[in-house]
């Protein structure tokens, strides 16, 4: 039995036992009739970001788009569908560049998980009034899986800069021996982009534990849910390690004025259905894919930070039902309806695995990332053997 599948079983098995549930029939294993509808573009809107595909951008619609890291992100078709956005540069000039010539400077403007697919219309005012050129552009992203912080317009993080903060400084050493200075850079760009969003999901994490406070949950709930947020700060410290390890400097995520202004949600139904997206299914998710990657992958480093990530993500995913259970129990049938509901959308859409390195195969698994189709099949494995039985299980039992 492989490691993976011993994984999913354990964690299946960890969540109905903690939560006190029965799982009416054996858990379905890969091969045995996957219960999960998947679209065949590759187009999903369910699952791990939590929003509507063309809801996902960068992190803000009328100021400059936010820059998280050297180069660019190259579209290549495999991400969410595309999406309207306002894109702002700096006027370097006497005036701004016509829409053609904009295209390389609004495409290095985009964050870490947006590419750029055209520029639309433009230059148009700034509407920030700060003087900036602005274009309509069209984007396409691969947003994280996990617990993103969600803003108005989809899953947001910092941009990044080369500084000592903290964020960089674990002791760990990643083989570079025959790796070039190209698969060193696009290795701290994977890296660096997996520690963006473990560290937007710190605040994250901090946003549910207001969210728990404000519904009167238990205290477990509430530490645990700061226990997360410490977990994530962890999480953001090793990729980013990782990733200065490859690059050869630090790198520090700035600021992430976002996390001051978001909005906690309202109700008890925001709550359950957002624990459902970004919870169940997307720390689940993380969890599978972590556990998937650190199989595979050869370098003692990577291979312990993936095996401590993948074991933390499988408490999120944890606490997620058990938010659930308490949101059930406080709303009743309403919130358990609006819950059947959210797994039954959840099910019928997979969200896009990250995107590939350009790297060989084996460059690649060795340090820890896996082919989009491989991720995918993880996906479907995660939600057909754990997500929707143990979904299932919590309506049932309610």
């Amino acid at each position: 039995m492989d490691a993976s599948l011993i994984f999913r079983r354990t964690l299946a098995h960890r969540v109905a036992a903690a939560l006190g549930l029965t799982l009416a029939a054996p858990i379905t294993f890969v091969g045995c009739g996957a219960k999960v509808v998947v679209d065949t573009e590759d187009t999903g809107t369910g699952g791990a970001g939590g929003t509507s595909s063309s809801d996902v951008s960068s992190s803000g619609t009328t100021g400059p788009a936010t820059s998280s890291s050297t180069g660019t992100t190259v579209c290549d078709g495999t991400g969410q569908p595309p999406s309207s956005f306002l894109a702002c540069i700096p006027d370097i000039g006497e005036s701004c560049p016509s829409k053609e010539e904009a295209y390389g400077a609004v495409a290095e403007s985009l964050d870490i998980c947006s590419c750029l697919r055209s520029v639309d219309v433009g230059p148009k005012p700034d509407p920030s009034g700060n003087g900036l050129c602005c274009y309509d552009v069209t984007i396409e992203t691969t947003c994280a899986i996990g617990r993103p912080l969600l803003a108005e317009n989809g899953p947001v993080v910092a941009p990044i800069e080369a500084a000592q903060r903290g964020w960089s400084e674990e002791a760990l050493a990643p083989n570079l021996e025959g790796l070039s200075i190209e698969a060193r850079e696009a290795l701290a760009e994977r890296w660096i982009r997996d520690g963006l969003f473990e560290h937007a999901s710190v605040a994250a994490f901090s946003r549910l534990a207001l969210a728990l406070l404000a519904h009167g949950a238990d205290e477990s709930l509430v530490r645990a849910a700061h226990e997360a947020a410490l977990d994530e700060v962890r999480h953001a410290r090793l990729s980013l390690s990782l990733a200065a390890a490859y690059r050869g400097a630090p790198i520090a995520p700035r600021g992430l004025p976002e996390a001051l202004s978001l909005p906690v949600g309202e109700s008890l139904v925001d709550l359950a259905v957002g624990t459902v997206i970004e919870g169940a299914v997307g720390e689940t998710l993380a969890a599978v894919l972590a556990a998937e990657q650190a199989e595979r992958a050869s370098d003692p480093a990577v291979r312990r930070v993936l095996t401590g990530i993948a074991e933390d993500e499988a408490r999120h995913a944890e606490l997620a039902f058990r938010v659930l259970a308490f949101t059930i129990a406080a709303g009743g049938a309403p919130i358990r309806d609006a819950v059947t509901q959210a797994f039954r959308e959840a099910a019928s859409r997979l969200p896009s695995p990250p995107p590939e390195p350009p790297l060989p195969a084996e460059v690649a698994a060795a340090h820890g990332h896996v082919a989009r189709g491989d991720a995918r099949a993880a996906f479907i494995r995660a939600m057909d053997e754990v997500v929707m039985p143990l979904g299932r299980a919590l309506v049932e039992a309610a």
